[in-house]
């Protein structure tokens, strides 16, 4: 079976906060985000068999055994990180990818904007997820999420995928990207009564991160307006930036 592979990072201490992860990129997107961040992985073709990818990952080293086990939890990866693009637009790789990183005793997390629930389902059903990042891009309101995705009907496929989060009581981020006055102060506030409502207990934090323009086109949100938006909310809040991340 062939991915479109966007690209490989070894080693990130980043995309899984606490972590040692190699991310893969997964190219393809059904969103047209105005300021995307990953925008030369919304299209494109490079095919690369899933073995290959494999052993590129987990590189064997005698007796069958491969270097990542031999440095598990100690100075290299202890998980992998599916992101895109979105991952779930190519859910027959991602299938197959996560099978051989279970059998392989790493944990398993994806990057999603949630627009394909019913194979975020049979991930977690299948037991193959350990963590799963949920990007939402605006306030619940159609036209917000039109807007900030610049496609319809989103928005309920996005719901779907909260749900199914919700009710399998998987271990779960909030991530939400921040530019000048947009969302907008009150559309955070909404998301927040979103979560409230629903009383994730797996729901381990909400990320603000400091989205930039692609073609410099403005300012990024500071450092201090992100923790002035972060405490109208509601829940354990990190701020990401350019720096780093701040609890």
């Amino acid at each position: 079976m062939m991915v479109n592979l966007g690209g490989v990072v070894p080693l990130s201490t980043i995309d899984w906060p606490g972590r040692l992860s190699a991310v893969v990129f997964l190219r393809g997107c059904p969103f047209r985000c105005p300021f995307c961040q990953n925008a030369e992985l919304q299209s494109g073709w490079t095919p690369v068999e899933i073995s290959e990818l494999i052993n590129h990952l987990f590189p064997r080293r005698g007796a069958g055994q491969s270097i990542l086990h031999e440095f598990s939890g100690s100075v290299c990866i202890d998980s992998v990180v599916l992101s895109g693009g979105e991952p779930l637009a190519q859910s027959d790789a991602v299938v197959a990818i996560a099978r051989e990183v279970d059998v392989r005793g790493l944990d398993l997390g994806i990057e999603t904007n949630g627009y394909y629930p019913e194979s975020l389902e049979v991930l977690i059903s299948e037991e193959y997820l350990d963590m799963v990042f949920l990007d939402i891009k605006a306030a619940p309101r159609e036209d917000m999420y039109q807007r900030a995705t610049g496609i319809r009907d989103a928005l309920p496929r996005v719901l779907r995928s909260l749900d199914v989060i919700v009710e399998h009581g998987i271990p779960f981020e909030i991530r939400i990207t921040v530019f000048p006055g947009m969302p907008s102060e009150d559309e955070l506030k909404e998301v927040s009564d979103l979560l409230w409502r629903l009383q994730p207990r797996s729901l381990e934090s909400v990320v603000l991160q400091q989205g930039h323009p692609p073609r410099g086109e403005f300012e990024p949100v500071s450092e201090e307006d992100l923790i002035r938006l972060a405490q109208l909310l509601k829940f354990n809040i990190r701020i990401r930036s350019v720096r780093g991340s701040l609890p």
